[in-house]
């Protein structure tokens, strides 16, 4: 399908963008050095996230075209899946605990 091949590589391309800025040449999670590309997401830094994405009603990869027409704002960084996750879910990253 032609669209959906269209809309992988547009979401490509935006995550590129986003991750190139806010990694500044540096694309790795800002807790535990991963850098697969696959596991790394953006995160809000002062937490949040799922209130901000309702307020801005950001759904799936529009969160990257968000942060592109926004001019990339401040407080927003680069983690993994795992330490994103347990920030949210825990309030800490057990790497921080080592």
């Amino acid at each position: 399908n032609y669209q959906k091949e269209w809309n992988k590589k547009r979401w490509a391309r935006e995550k590129k963008l986003v991750f190139d800025h806010y990694g500044k040449k540096n694309i790795v999670c800002k807790c535990c050095n991963e850098k697969h590309k696959e596991f790394l997401v953006i995160d809000h830094i002062y937490g949040g996230g799922r209130k901000h994405r309702k307020e801005n009603k950001i759904y799936g990869t529009g969160f990257y075209q968000w942060l592109i027409r926004n001019n990339y704002p401040n407080g927003f960084r680069i983690l993994c899946d795992n330490c994103n996750a347990s920030l949210g879910r825990y309030g800490y990253c057990p790497h921080k605990k080592l």
